[in-house]
């Protein structure tokens, strides 16, 4: 079925430049080398190539430079759309297995009823249960409208804050969904889908800037250029895009009582070319980066942050 494959491509590409169908390969105008060069049109190059038999692409041009090179998928992603997405993974070849990742925000949608705080009013129904909420956590407006945080009380997620996770795309590829009635359990109620492959905010990183790993999405609201794990462990994903794509410090911030889980996340990572540029923050016992927020603001962020620190190789080997 994969014949159909190149249509998809050229709905949104345009006409193609070749096409060796023997060989399951087609060539484009790169839509990132257009854009650079001012040529909405394209270049007439065709310098980016699409396997569709393997279920990769690269543009020989700018593949490092704008990043045009992976799977199918992330090409139909950054200039399709969700309908091409789906299409495609129907008709994909049997043998290609694509990660997780790939697939996973065609999947995620934002839930029945999910409304913005920003666009709600005290007349909305529970905005100011929600509100109060918030404001017992110290999240103020700035953080609220910055993070997209809103609530529903409708579906699966009914009485649930909703903070939402997009891509590098800015697509939604995940969300979190907290109570705020102490009567609703449990507390969390998140999406199925595979957290390993999930970046959380991943078009909120800086990769040129340090940055901070923490356990929680409220950690992550409230700690400037961090990556929540959800959870005490890193994915490969992650890892892959620390080792190849991160230029600073990165600095472990897990809660109080994860000290040895920590030190464990140190010593993977404090490897090649990371290593010397992985530091430990361990909070206050009994404390984690959200309720110190809630407790002391800003300015016990700053506090907490500045006791970053190197571990010793004898504490970790």
């Amino acid at each position: 079925m994969s014949i159909f494959i190149p249509d998809i491509l050229r709905s949104f590409l345009g006409d193609s430049r070749k096409h060796n169908e023997s060989k399951g390969q087609i060539a484009f105008d790169c839509p990132a080398c257009a854009l650079e060069n001012g040529k909405p049109q394209g270049d007439g190059k065709g310098n980016l190539e699409v396997n569709y038999d393997k279920g990769v692409f690269r543009c020989w041009s700018c593949m490092h430079t704008n990043n045009m090179h992976g799977y199918i998928p992330k090409l139909i992603k950054k200039y399709g759309n969700v309908d091409l997405l789906k299409e495609y993974l129907i008709l994909k070849p049997d043998e290609i297995d694509y990660s997780d990742r790939e697939i996973i925000a065609a999947e995620i949608k934002l839930p029945e009823g999910y409304k913005k705080m920003v666009d709600c009013t005290p007349e909305t129904p529970r905005y100011f249960d929600v509100l109060r909420y918030l404001s017992k956590r110290n999240i103020g407006m700035d953080l609220i409208e910055k993070f997209n945080i809103g609530y529903t009380i409708e579906g699966d997620f009914h009485t649930r804050i909703i903070i939402p996770s997009y891509d590098e795309y800015n697509e939604i590829n995940y969300f979190i969904a907290r109570a705020f009635d102490w009567k609703i359990k449990p507390k969390y109620l998140n999406p199925e889908a595979e957290k390993e492959a999930i970046i959380f905010n991943e078009h909120k990183v800086n990769w040129d800037s340090t940055i901070y790993l923490v356990e929680g999405v409220f950690d992550h609201i409230v700690i400037p250029n961090s990556i929540p794990l959800l959870g005490k462990y890193i994915s490969e994903k992650l890892f892959e895009l620390l080792y190849t794509k991160a230029s600073a410090n990165i600095v472990i911030l897990l809660d109080s009582d994860a000290y040895y889980d920590a030190l464990q996340l140190y010593k993977r990572l404090d490897v090649g070319d990371l290593k010397d540029r992985i530091k430990l923050c361990v909070p206050e016992d009994g404390f984690d980066p959200s309720l110190i927020y809630q407790k002391e603001g800003k300015n016990g962020i700053i506090n907490l942050l500045r006791t970053s620190h190197k571990v010793k190789e004898s504490l970790i080997y």
